[in-house]
């Protein structure tokens, strides 16, 4: 395993702590817990800047086109996460801010998900079922975010007394969660 594997393994673990925190957070109402869940979040995408990194070099020659400007989503989306989640556990940036701000570093870092997952099918390198896991936890998320929009429009938020709308919706979510875990610490593994 390379080092961009071990510590993508690593960001897998950090993500399920994160996810860990952020439950305990909406179940106990906690702050403690919510600068947690921020804290381990800016530690997953500090982690996961070596995977990108190896990711580009191994297809760069290849296929130069579509490895650049993933890698550069990635990288920035990262950095994104990163920083936001930083300030947010250190109680430097409020938390809705840095949920809209860390939202647009998510998306950079699923297009590179996205990117990763193109090369993969088109290149091998990988297992290909680690590039379909990654296109079907794509698809989870944005399923979650259509599920998320309409419940924002009905009801007005997705919390109601700080539990979210709906089993549907708990459900969504809790799957889209335990797929990035997954996806990141089998290409931990596979790197």
């Amino acid at each position: 395993m390379t080092f961009a594997g071990v510590c993508a393994l690593a960001a897998s673990v950090t993500l399920l702590v994160s996810g860990i925190c952020l439950g305990v957070f909406f179940a106990s109402e906690t702050e403690a817990w919510g600068r947690a869940n921020d804290a381990t979040t800016s530690l997953f995408a500090i982690l996961m800047i070596p995977a990108v990194l190896e990711i580009h070099d191994r297809y760069a020659s290849g296929s130069s086109w579509p490895v650049q400007p993933a890698t550069v989503l990635g990288i920035i989306g990262l950095l994104v996460i990163a920083v936001t989640s930083g300030m947010t556990a250190a109680a430097k940036l409020d938390w809705l801010v840095s949920a809209k701000i860390g939202g647009g570093g998510f998306a950079g870092f699923l297009a590179w998900i996205g990117g990763a997952c193109s090369l993969i099918l088109a290149h091998g390198g990988l297992p290909v079922a680690l590039a379909w896991f990654g296109l079907v936890t794509l698809a989870i998320v944005l399923l979650v975010g259509v599920l998320a929009i309409i419940t924002i429009r009905r009801q007005g938020g997705l919390f109601d007394d700080g539990h979210l709308h709906g089993g549907a919706m708990m459900l969504a979510f809790g799957l889209a969660f335990l797929c990035f875990p997954v996806w990141t610490g089998w290409l931990g593994i596979s790197l």
